[in-house]
């Protein structure tokens, strides 16, 4: 299976950017953030000790409608829980972060939107790295479709997603805290905990335990788990920008 790709830093005039794009599913999503910025005096008597999260998400080709307002919501609370808002020069402030997705099938009336969640939430972690703005964890998160067999298949795409009987979005910290959990479908506890595990096994190199008995130690299906590309991906771009310092050293 073909990985991801992302950068950090795309955009010169926003405070931090990344770009993060899925083969799979096809979703190809740029990120811009910027914080701390001054907000209107309506919004700053909302949260007097703590930053404002602010979400937009803008589709590709057309206008945004309710899935798009039901997926920022669904980020913003996510986002709401890593973000240090309380942190020195963001209370009464905003951390604003717009995406776009530029790539990938656009959703029809009545589509599934969480197909798009993962490619949205791992663009914003990024441009938030970008920005520097303080959290208190990193996460990842995947996105598995349930066949009506009972098969447990990884980023289905929006057409295939058409076809499964549940979809699942599930987030993980970099402690190994589950931030979000969002499902679609018909389907049962046991289901949703086998989900669960394979979600925990791809997302971080978490060790599960399989009908046959034999352990996986979550490699995920393209040997690598999601946690190790996000590193990765910070990590080369930290090297890339600093590497005058270390040619001069």
């Amino acid at each position: 299976m073909v990985g991801p790709t992302a950068s950090l830093s795309n955009l010169h005039r926003a405070d931090g950017s990344a770009s993060y794009k899925c083969p799979v599913t096809g979703y190809d999503v740029l990120g811009a953030v910027n914080a701390p910025i001054e907000l209107p005096a309506r919004k700053d008597a909302l949260k007097p000790e703590d930053a404002t999260i602010e979400v937009f998400v803008k589709p590709g080709k057309a206008t945004a409608g309710v899935g798009e307002r039901y997926v920022e919501r669904i980020l913003r609370t996510m986002l709401e829980k890593v973000i240090l808002g309380r942190e020195k020069g963001l209370p009464r402030r905003g951390v604003v972060i717009t995406l776009a997705a530029v790539g990938g099938e656009a959703a029809e009336r009545g589509d599934s939107y969480i197909t798009i969640i993962p490619a949205l939430l791992h663009a914003s972690l990024l441009a938030l790295i970008s920005a520097a703005v303080p959290l208190s964890m990193t996460f990842t998160t995947t996105l598995l479709g349930v066949t009506r067999s009972g098969q447990i298949i990884r980023d289905p795409s929006p057409a295939a997603a058409k076809a499964v009987a549940s979809l699942h979005v599930l987030s993980f910290s970099s402690k190994g805290h589950l931030l979000l959990s969002e499902s679609q479908g018909r389907f049962d506890f046991e289901t949703w905990e086998l989900v669960r595990q394979q979600a925990a096994s791809i997302c971080r190199a978490v060790a599960t335990t399989g009908s046959d008995g034999d352990t996986d130690m979550g490699e995920g299906a393209d040997g690598a788990h999601v946690d190790a590309f996000v590193r990765e991906t910070v990590e080369d771009s930290l090297h890339r920008d600093y590497t005058w310092k270390l040619e001069s050293a």
